[in-house]
């Protein structure tokens, strides 16, 4: 006999991806839509020129409010940023080298996308980097893949 109480299936929305300034308005965030998935870059979600003002804590905030999976080519954003990290829920993604071109991010994302989807439905806080052809755990717990 059925105890009344109802399990609940886990909720596997589609991430929105919140791209960081450095990623540019195109390159990235098409390459994530042509995969049917939606992507915001700063840009975008702070126009105006407000993307180039904001402080990194108050857009991993929002990002963080909003439930959005944050891409970065900041991999430092551990190091500058860990207590704000900790204060939230936040899945960040970040590229390992600053100094990639688009191409070569584009190539890296699309390589990894699936492993990336795969981690952006645990919950954060964490902060993957994006190697050439693997992620690697920079900061939070191991989740459980």
């Amino acid at each position: 006999m059925p105890s009344g109480r109802r399990r609940q299936q886990p909720d596997h929305p589609q991430p929105v991806f919140f791209l960081d300034r450095g990623l540019g308005r195109r390159l990235i965030a098409d390459a994530i839509r042509a995969r049917g998935h939606e992507a915001l870059p700063m840009a975008d979600v702070y126009p105006g020129g407000a993307d180039q003002r904001i402080a990194d804590p108050d857009w991993m905030l929002r990002a963080d409010q909003e439930g959005w999976v944050a891409l970065t080519k900041d991999h430092s954003v551990v190091r500058d940023h860990r207590d704000v990290l900790a204060e939230t829920t936040l899945r960040v993604f970040a590229y390992n080298n600053a100094n990639l071109t688009g191409p070569e991010m584009v190539d890296r994302l699309e390589t990894n996308f699936n492993r990336i989807l795969q981690r952006a439905a645990k919950p954060g806080p964490y902060v993957y980097v994006i190697g050439r052809d693997s992620l690697e755990l920079r900061w939070g717990p191991t989740p459980d893949l």
